[in-house]
């Protein structure tokens, strides 16, 4: 996928703003039984995410492979999964929900692993060419 990169700063751009939109409320309610899902979306939503798409601009040949759509989803969506298990947990519920999320966090990480690891399989196109004087 090629715009994989910018999808990935642009979700975490989102989280980030949802989360400042949270630690408002939070602070302005004065009702801070959901910190830890405040603190989860700005960790694993906005800065993971931020960082994911770093990782895929720096090395241009990952947005190339197949698994990188997938792996964009996968991660997503056990962040959502993650942050509303955490929420239900912060509300006095169940842990169940928060634990499917962490697998899927999880899997998403790993797949960025795997992707990583077989960006040697493709060659890097450079992002500026410069005339060669032979």
């Amino acid at each position: 996928m090629k715009r994989v990169d910018d999808v990935f700063i642009g979700l975490g751009l989102a989280w980030l703003i949802a989360g400042m939109l949270m630690g408002t409320w939070l602070g302005a309610s004065g009702n801070f039984q959901f910190t830890n899902t405040h603190a989860h979306m700005n960790l694993v939503g906005f800065t993971a995410s931020v960082l994911f798409g770093l990782i895929y601009r720096a090395y241009p040949s990952m947005k190339a492979s197949r698994l990188a759509l997938p792996q964009l989803a996968l991660y997503q969506a056990g962040t959502v999964l993650l942050l509303a298990g955490k929420a239900v947990i912060d509300n006095g519920g169940s842990e169940g929900l928060v634990g499917i999320g962490a697998i899927v966090v999880i899997l998403g990480v790993a797949l960025m692993l795997v992707v990583f690891f077989a960006r040697n399989r493709t060659v890097d196109v450079p992002t500026t060419l410069t005339p060669s004087l032979g």
